[in-house]
Protein backbone atom coordinates (compact mmCIF):
# COMPACT_ATOMS: atom_id res chain seq x y z
CA UNK A 1 0.00 0.00 0.00
CA UNK A 2 1.27 3.09 -0.72
CA UNK A 3 2.10 5.94 1.56
CA UNK A 4 -0.61 8.95 1.76
CA UNK A 5 0.55 12.22 0.28
CA UNK A 6 -0.42 15.49 2.56
CA UNK A 7 0.18 18.67 0.85
CA UNK A 8 -0.80 21.13 3.28
CA UNK A 9 -0.44 22.58 6.64
CA UNK A 10 -3.86 21.37 7.74
CA UNK A 11 -3.51 17.70 6.54
CA UNK A 12 -0.38 17.04 8.34
CA UNK A 13 -2.00 18.69 11.43
CA UNK A 14 -5.26 16.39 11.07
CA UNK A 15 -3.48 13.62 10.30
CA UNK A 16 -1.11 13.68 13.81
CA UNK A 17 -3.96 14.32 15.64
CA UNK A 18 -4.89 17.68 15.80
CA UNK A 19 -3.85 21.15 17.18
CA UNK A 20 -3.06 19.61 20.73
CA UNK A 21 -1.42 16.83 19.85
CA UNK A 22 1.43 18.39 17.18
CA UNK A 23 1.81 21.19 20.00
CA UNK A 24 2.52 18.15 22.34
CA UNK A 25 5.21 16.56 19.83
CA UNK A 26 6.68 19.51 18.49
CA UNK A 27 6.85 21.06 22.31
CA UNK A 28 5.10 24.29 21.49
CA UNK A 29 2.09 25.70 22.71
CA UNK A 30 -1.41 24.91 21.49
CA UNK A 31 -1.73 28.74 20.42
CA UNK A 32 1.26 28.48 18.39
CA UNK A 33 0.58 25.29 17.16
CA UNK A 34 -2.59 26.81 15.84
CA UNK A 35 -1.10 29.80 13.96
CA UNK A 36 0.69 27.06 11.68
CA UNK A 37 -2.53 25.89 10.18
CA UNK A 38 -2.55 29.55 8.83
CA UNK A 39 0.99 29.31 7.29
CA UNK A 40 2.63 27.79 4.02
CA UNK A 41 5.48 25.89 5.85
CA UNK A 42 6.00 24.74 9.12
CA UNK A 43 8.77 25.71 11.33
CA UNK A 44 11.91 24.09 9.90
CA UNK A 45 13.07 22.68 13.56
CA UNK A 46 9.78 20.32 13.44
CA UNK A 47 10.63 18.63 10.37
CA UNK A 48 12.21 15.32 11.59
CA UNK A 49 9.40 15.26 14.61
CA UNK A 50 6.59 15.22 12.45
CA UNK A 51 8.03 13.94 9.37
CA UNK A 52 8.89 10.54 11.54
CA UNK A 53 5.24 10.68 13.16
CA UNK A 54 3.68 10.34 9.78
CA UNK A 55 5.83 7.46 8.97
CA UNK A 56 4.66 5.76 11.12
CA UNK A 57 1.18 6.63 9.88
CA UNK A 58 1.90 5.68 6.85
CA UNK A 59 1.62 9.35 5.21
CA UNK A 60 4.31 11.14 4.18
CA UNK A 61 4.45 15.17 3.26
CA UNK A 62 6.57 17.08 0.91
CA UNK A 63 9.97 18.31 2.25
CA UNK A 64 8.77 21.51 1.14
CA UNK A 65 6.16 22.02 3.61
CA UNK A 66 8.35 22.42 6.05
CA UNK A 67 10.72 24.98 3.57
CA UNK A 68 13.18 22.62 3.00
CA UNK A 69 14.87 22.87 -0.20
CA UNK A 70 16.19 19.72 -2.52
CA UNK A 71 19.43 20.04 -4.65
CA UNK A 72 18.38 19.96 -8.11
CA UNK A 73 18.75 16.97 -10.17
CA UNK A 74 22.00 17.74 -11.41
CA UNK A 75 23.63 17.73 -7.86
CA UNK A 76 22.16 14.49 -6.87
CA UNK A 77 22.81 12.61 -9.89
CA UNK A 78 26.90 14.03 -9.43
CA UNK A 79 26.96 13.33 -5.72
Amino acid sequence: MADQILTTTDEVMDALGGTGAVAVLTGRTSPAASNWRGFDTFPANTYVVMTEALRALGKTAPDSLWGMKTAPEQERASA
